[in-house]
């Protein structure tokens, strides 16, 4: 991560609206669909290869100007130079996308994980009151096949029903709830 800072240390994206004539920007279409690149990486793979041909090109008339003997060893190795700092650019430009897009998918990735937990916490939840409602469930079965015991015994004895004292209770309690 500490690489990524330094490389990216005060970079930032920005647009450039430039008026081209039609041709010019056809050419540059075809490099950018024959080096099978995105438009937008394109665009700036051209624009940024176009800033240090002229730099480089600068660089060598003021050398040339002071020795014609090592003028083509000059130019070659200033183009070397070319072609290593657009590189170098365009990597660095690659680099930056791809670390946004790293960031973006972490901090999605962080959202998901939250998600996740608190679904297994509800899930979690929903058993244990499962399990107390079965639980109730057959507590009620229970008392009620209690009850239609007594009503058929009831039935062949006909005295009055009395509620057990712990069914008062319990109905008591279920009242004032």
């Amino acid at each position: 991560m500490t690489e990524n800072a330094n490389l990216f240390k005060g970079a930032t994206r920005t647009s450039v609206k430039v008026f081209l004539l039609e041709e010019e920007l056809q050419k540059a279409l075809e490099l950018i669909k024959e080096n099978h690149w995105d438009e937008e990486e394109g665009h700036a793979i051209i624009f940024v290869n176009g800033l240090y041909h002229l730099r480089g090109e600068r660089s060598l008339q003021a050398l040339t100007c002071n020795d014609n003997a090592s003028a083509s060893e000059i130019e070659r190795l200033s183009g070397e130079l070319i072609a290593f700092q657009s590189k170098y650019a365009v990597m660095k430009f690659r680099a930056f996308s791809l670390d946004e897009a790293k960031q973006t998918l972490e901090f999605n990735v962080t959202g998901l994980k939250k998600q996740k937990d608190l679904s297994n916490y509800r899930i979690r939840k929903f058993r244990e009151d499962e399990e107390l409602l079965q639980a109730e469930l057959r507590r009620l079965r229970q008392e009620n096949e209690e009850l239609r015991q007594r009503l058929a015994l009831d039935d062949t004895q006909a005295e009055p029903i009395l509620p057990k004292p712990n069914f008062v209770r319990r109905a008591l309690g279920r009242l004032k709830r």
